[in-house]
């Protein structure tokens, strides 16, 4: 529990994100609503559509985190407007379709922690024909890198203390999503949105965005800076870029190159991504101006046996 309690302090201390969510909540809800909140934790985004005007709120979660929210419930004498449910959002029926729905797994690249398909799921079972649903759109933004902070989290596997016989892991590391704050310096291009989720339509079960990067300076390229902007409601929009004003302090991704790759100023990159709508695996690939291709995928960072993959098919 004491992890589920920093994980959700370190939400709450986020500045300008709760205000960010309490404008599009404003803007979203109307007097009456019935809502359910995907993923609630501790159903702080669900006490505020209350404030908003909404009659009753479905929080759901299948963490710990509901015991935190039924008991604020409890103690706020909402127990009447507030159901706590704990369970998976794809196994919970309600005992009536919502107005809205509202979710905040919203990753360090936007797609990558399941939102796409947790709507899609919530959509077609919760929601009420032509109800509202938050967020609206995701934005996937890239850059490239030339951050060796981050390509030290890709080839920490390469590198001592780790003995020469476990070196083989190096792959591990490469074909990994990493976790890392960016600051402007290291960020060697000019950002291009990479691709466009609308989570209100019915999007396609694969998704393949490409984009090209321009290098702004000669560097080495160490790998892509991957980050989202997504669109709470109408106009308002949350975005953790390094580089944009009032965006929250949570980190991007950082996606290595198999090998770095020296770039002059005005040289262009290619960058693909692929991925499906209901798995957290994608794969990324990145040309050169050689025309040579490197391609990375997180399912060669699984640590797999014979059984995994006879259950996976």
């Amino acid at each position: 529990m004491s992890a589920i309690l920093n994980e959700h302090l370190n939400y709450l201390a986020l500045a300008g994100r709760s205000e960010t969510y309490n404008r599009a909540i404003a803007k979203s809800i109307r007097e009456g609503d019935v809502v359910a909140d995907l993923g609630c934790g501790f159903g702080v985004l669900g006490l505020a559509c209350l404030r908003a005007g909404a009659s009753h709120i479905y929080g759901i979660d299948r963490s710990d985190a509901i015991e935190i929210a039924r008991e604020t419930v409890r103690r706020e004498g909402l127990e009447d407007r507030y159901t706590c449910i704990r369970g998976s959002t794809y196994d919970t029926d309600l005992p009536q379709p919502v107005d809205a729905i509202i979710c905040d797994h919203i990753g360090w690249f936007g797609f990558d922690y399941g939102i796409i398909a947790m709507l899609r799921d919530a959509k077609k079972r919760l929601l009420k024909p032509g109800g509202t649903i938050l967020p609206r759109t995701l934005q996937l933004m890239i850059a490239s890198t030339d951050s060796h902070d981050a390509r030290n989290l890709a080839d920490a596997w390469q590198r001592d203390p780790v003995p020469q016989e476990y070196r083989w892991l190096d792959s591990h590391g490469l074909n990994t999503k990493h976790a890392h704050n960016f600051t402007v310096e290291e960020i060697a291009s000019a950002p291009q949105m990479l691709g466009e989720i609308d989570l209100t339509a019915d999007e396609p079960d694969e998704f393949i965005f490409s984009a090209t990067l321009t290098a702004a300076r000669a560097h080495t390229m160490q790998g892509i800076a991957g980050w989202f902007a997504c669109e709470l409601a109408q106009d308002v929009w949350l975005t953790n870029s390094p580089i944009a004003e009032g965006a929250i302090a949570r980190n991007q991704v950082y996606l290595p190159c198999r090998k770095p790759i020296a770039l002059a100023a005005g040289d262009e990159v290619q960058v693909t991504l692929r991925f499906r709508f209901d798995n957290e695996m994608f794969v990324w690939s990145i040309r050169g101006p050689d025309g040579r291709r490197q391609k990375m995928s997180t399912w060669k960072s699984l640590i797999l046996n014979k059984d995994d993959l006879g259950q996976s098919a």
